[in-house]
């Protein structure tokens, strides 16, 4: 096949997965604790038959940096200034976000709003629903009144590249992956925003747009010369 038709189908594939991440970047602006999502593009050998072609392959990435901080009043609110992740209960096992707009259900259950239980250093700590305002201090510990409910598990990981966005702004580790402590601060009555610049996005899209339109004319130039060498005079 011919090496510039292998090169602008590889141009056009790396685009496209770009043009993904910058849709759901700008759909999730939005997003109290969604972290932006990119993507690098890299060059390899592979080996076809007896031979080796260059081929081109894309990966996604994720900028963890911290996003601002937006004042609710919101008892349930909770962001984390620093680096780490709130612990929630997922179906398999634990899960991690920056994600902290919860709420307390009838049986006092600390919640994600997709339902998904928050997850606490010892036993669950268990909320008064109709109770005395919840106070929370910088590490973590929630009280009602004087009454300690308990300490929030807030985690860190060494290697961020080990963590997998599984949609929602929540993330999953492998199993064999251990977190660590956090240095984060609490802060309640405020949710993290989303790290994305909208109008960064916007200029991404207009450069994707000229790259998809560069591997088309390439495409279509390769067509042309084609039909000339095959068309009989």
């Amino acid at each position: 096949m011919n090496q510039g038709l292998i090169d602008s189908v590889s141009s056009l594939a790396a685009s496209e997965k770009r043009l993904d991440t910058i849709a759901a970047n700008i759909a999730n602006s939005s997003a109290p604790g969604f972290k932006r999502q990119g993507t690098s593009t890299f060059s390899f050998d592979a080996m076809l038959g007896d031979r080796i072609e260059r081929r081109v392959g894309t990966r996604n990435i994720v900028d963890y940096s911290q996003g601002s901080l937006k004042a609710t009043e919101g008892q349930y609110d909770f962001a984390l200034q620093g680096k780490g992740f709130f612990t929630v209960e997922g179906k398999d096992g634990e899960l991690y976000t920056r994600d902290g707009r919860f709420y307390v259900d009838d049986k006092g259950v600390l919640q994600t709003a997709e339902g998904m239980p928050v997850a606490w250093e010892g036993a669950r700590g268990t909320i008064d629903p109709i109770g005395l305002p919840i106070y929370a201090d910088t590490e973590g510990t929630l009280r009602q009144g004087t009454q300690t409910v308990g300490k929030l598990r807030i985690v860190d990981f060494e290697r961020y590249d080990q963590l997998s966005a599984i949609g929602g702004g929540v993330f999953s580790v492998p199993r064999n992956v251990s977190p660590t402590p956090s240095v984060a601060l609490l802060r309640q009555g405020q949710l993290e925003q989303a790290n994305v610049s909208t109008i960064d996005e916007m200029v991404a899209l207009i450069n994707v747009q000229r790259q998809f339109e560069s591997g088309t004319r390439l495409m279509q130039t390769i067509d042309q010369s084609y039909r000339r060498l095959t068309t009989p005079r």
